[in-house]
């Protein structure tokens, strides 16, 4: 049966209270029902229409045409007992359209005593089409989730980024632990007698590592208050310009601290390759050997 068009309002004979309230009843965007039994006694255009119907295909027959089994069992199961205990109840359930797919709907049932048109009691039923508000409220469980998911996925990258940064840090640390250590290893200090301190040079000195044995030489000058320097130059097997300028400088730092300096392990041919090329020493003191720099130290500082 083809739906049929509503009748205006104004073609709505109204001559007493209630034609009023049956007009009311008719044209409210509410949906409303009422049943004797099982079966629709009466029914507006909006509640027909939650489920695809026209109000005249519906009345006189069940309700449970309106379900499918599962939801029908569903009702039973919950809904009747409420309904009998307390007289009313209001949820949702899941109909069926009359094209045959499933509408959310809100309910609520009202018990009716016993009248003269009842004999056995009955229902009201109102009734809104919640579809609408269901997938607006899909989306937005959607939307949420799909948040969620992003912040996780965000807090994820941080914390990973984070482990990244410490793991970076530690390998900085450990690399940075590393290269102190090879300074050490390529500034060694040796303390040889008392207020002697001796700096066995070995391999080329750039700028670099003239800064790092400057900087350690003159720190243990000041944490011992050393007064004698040995330079042993035994481990260099080229001394170029550059490189007894660095010395030069560093003899002339210890000197600011109150220390003397003695140059040795100059071999003969450091010794002619400095010749050729003028290099000046600056006065430093110079020795043969590790054991004439130290007899020259323990002399300087009376300690024969």
């Amino acid at each position: 049966m083809a739906p049929n068009q509503p009748v205006p309002l104004e073609e709505v004979p109204i001559t007493n209270e209630y034609d009023l309230q049956k007009m009311a009843m008719d044209v409210s965007m509410e949906g409303m029902a009422i049943l004797a039994g099982e079966t629709y006694r009466y029914m507006n255009r909006a509640h027909g229409m939650a489920y695809g119907y026209e109000p005249e295909e519906l009345i006189g027959k069940t309700w449970r045409m309106l379900y499918d089994d599962a939801e029908l069992a569903r009702i039973e199961r919950e809904v009747f007992p409420v309904l009998g205990e307390h007289g009313r109840w209001s949820g949702e359930v899941r109909g069926l359209h009359r094209a045959g797919h499933a509408v959310d709907v809100e309910i609520s049932l009202t018990g009716l005593p016993a009248n003269p048109l009842m004999p056995n009691g009955g229902l009201i039923c109102t009734c809104r089409d919640i579809a609408a508000r269901k997938q607006a409220e899909q989306i937005l469980r959607r939307t949420l989730e799909e948040q969620i998911r992003t912040n996780e996925e965000r807090e994820g990258a941080i914390r990973a980024l984070e482990i990244t940064q410490r793991e970076l840090m530690e390998k900085i640390a450990t690399i940075e632990r590393q290269r102190s250590a090879l300074r050490e290893m390529s500034v060694p200090i040796i303390e040889v007698w008392d207020d002697v301190l001796t700096l066995p040079v070995v391999g080329i000195i750039d700028s670099q590592r003239a800064a790092d044995m400057t900087e350690r030489l003159l720190g243990r000058i000041g944490e011992r208050r050393t007064r004698g320097v040995i330079i042993d130059l035994t481990g260099v097997d080229v001394v170029d310009t550059m490189t007894a300028a660095h010395l030069v400088k560093l003899s002339q730092a210890a000197s600011l601290l109150g220390t003397f300096c003695v140059l040795t392990g100059i071999g003969p041919q450091i010794a002619q390759t400095l010749t050729l090329m003028g290099v000046d020493l600056g006065g430093l003191t110079t020795a043969r050997s590790l054991r004439d720099g130290l007899r020259i130290c323990v002399t300087r500082l009376g300690r024969a």
